[in-house]
């Protein structure tokens, strides 16, 4: 017998609700209606997922869940509009959020995907890992299940942890994005190709997926205190501060860490 998928209502129709929206549409659970504050937008985004379109943010009926896909800064003022009742567990997806953002709804929960999400990038989510929480058991529960028709790895996580994977993502990711557009424009700039790093970058990500600690695998000059060169390349930054500052910062804590250069 096909097991019966809870009823979803969608709030918002940025990268997120889209993309979710799509996945949980093609996992057959129903998607009951879609809210946005752009008419044409949430037209378009109901149609994809053959739902009806909300006009009013309290017009949502008691769907089994209401899922809210909005900005982390609109989360706890859309919370506040929409009525609450215990028929529906309402759940927001922002990784450094708090499950009090949805007060004053009983049933609260996070449904975290630890992936940058874009509309127009496809997504693997087979491969995307997924972090939950809920205040309730049973409701904990529901959502594991929804992420583990969605990923192959999903995992329960309450504030502190979700906090902790919310940095390490900022730094290996948001961080990792900067140094590698200062790399591009660096070697665009100047008439070369960027894509003759991608095997170092591989590499890296290979070697990240190890359970060794990653500095114990650094190199550079930095690492082996090699002052001239740290020199020649700090001379070719010179008329770009942006790079020069980054360098010389992490070049400084890199030797900080390994011992005076």
């Amino acid at each position: 017998m096909r097991t019966l998928l809870p009823d979803i209502a969608i709030y918002g129709t940025g990268n997120l609700a889209w993309q979710l929206g799509e996945a949980l549409h093609d996992k057959g659970y129903p998607i009951s209606s879609v809210w946005g504050r752009n008419r044409s937008d949430k037209q378009a985004l109901a149609r994809r997922l053959n739902a009806r379109v909300l006009e009013n943010v309290d017009d949502g009926g008691h769907p089994a869940i209401k899922l809210l896909l909005v900005s982390d800064t609109a989360i706890a003022e859309l919370a506040k509009e929409i009525p609450a009742d215990d028929a529906s567990l309402v759940v927001h997806c922002a990784g450094a959020g708090e499950l009090n953002w949805l007060i004053p709804h009983n049933r609260r929960a996070i449904f975290w995907p630890l992936q940058a999400i874009r509309k127009e990038t496809a997504v693997d989510w087979s491969e995307v890992p997924i972090l939950v929480d809920a205040n309730r058991p049973d409701d904990l529960n529901v959502l594991l299940d929804m992420g583990q028709r969605l990923s192959q790895n999903v995992k329960a996580a309450d504030a502190n942890e979700r906090y902790l994977y919310h940095t390490a993502a900022v730094i290996s990711g948001n961080f990792g994005n900067y140094l590698m557009d200062q790399a591009f424009t660096l070697l665009q700039n100047n008439g070369l190709d960027h894509r003759l790093l991608l095997p170092i970058l591989e590499n890296q990500l290979q070697q990240f997926a190890s359970q060794q600690r990653p500095f114990l695998r650094q190199t550079g000059p930095a690492k082996r205190g090699d002052t001239a060169t740290l020199q020649k390349h700090l001379e070719l930054l010179a008329n770009h501060p942006a790079h020069s500052a980054t360098y010389r910062l992490l070049s400084e804590l890199i030797a900080k860490e390994n011992g005076p250069i």
